[in-house]
């Protein structure tokens, strides 16, 4: 029950920044359908899938960062040490929360894109031969992508709360020790995870793009590494968050 309503806390927080980010990636679509003559397919790409897809995880990243410093700075993280929720659960509740609406967010992306963009050209792709045979591929591909989208801001939102919460521990130089906190934990499980990737590799196989022609296939152990350390971390967070800070 605490965990929910530290959910629905932390959701409701953040709801307004998203909600405008959404219309500005609304008007930007609506201004790269007006100007899709004059530009070429590649900047009417970029504009309408990279760039907003890039915002939104570096505006993830940052709430991440930004929850904990206005409750530093608000002193309303006694109120949060003081529930009888354990630190992991409090972090986890900040990091599903950002998640969820970075979930929520893309596929506003990208139903934007197809409703703007896609449908104004839409007897052209109605023309198209080849797009019954590409669907699969192309959905698969996009699948594939988007959890590997969400898995990276994921995993980076986890060390910038552990960067975070390593600045706490000093009364100066704070910024210099979170971007060494953030760098080193990088660095640290960026070598770690092929070291555990190396014990499993009796895990199955991914493949992200499969036709009648070609398969590629990823070793799943990098990335089932990766969780474990993300997990590990996240407990490092909570206990970091409980026992070491003093605020």
């Amino acid at each position: 029950m605490a965990f929910r309503k530290l959910f629905l806390k932390e959701w409701r927080s953040i709801l307004p920044m998203y909600g405008v980010f959404s219309a500005a990636v609304l008007l930007l679509h609506v201004l790269v359908l007006f100007k899709s003559g004059v530009w070429g397919d590649e900047i009417v790409m970029i504009l309408s899938l990279f760039i907003p897809y890039l915002f939104a995880a570096l505006i993830t990243i940052g709430t991440g960062y930004y929850q904990l410093h206005s409750e530093w700075r608000t002193n309303s993280i006694y109120l949060l040490l003081s529930l009888p929720v354990r630190g992991w659960k409090v972090l986890t509740a900040k990091l599903t929360a950002a998640l969820s609406l970075l979930i929520l967010t893309s596929l506003w992306i990208g139903g934007s894109f197809i409703l703007v963009l896609m449908l104004a050209d839409w007897d052209d792709w109605r023309a198209s031969e080849e797009l019954p045979e590409l669907f699969p591929t192309l959905l698969h591909v996009t699948a594939s992508g988007f959890l590997l989208y969400c898995f990276t801001v994921a995993f980076l939102l986890i060390v910038v709360q552990f960067a975070f919460l390593c600045g706490q521990l000093v009364a100066k130089l704070k910024w210099l020790v979170i971007l060494g906190a953030f760098l080193g934990a990088l660095w640290l499980l960026l070598r770690l995870s092929p070291m555990l990737s190396g014990l499993l590799l009796w895990t199955p196989d991914l493949f992200i793009v499969s036709d009648d022609a070609d398969i590629l296939y990823l070793h799943s152990g990098p990335f089932i590494g990766l969780v474990l350390l993300g997990a590990g971390l996240v407990w490092l967070n909570g206990y970091i968050f409980e026992k070491e800070v003093e605020v």
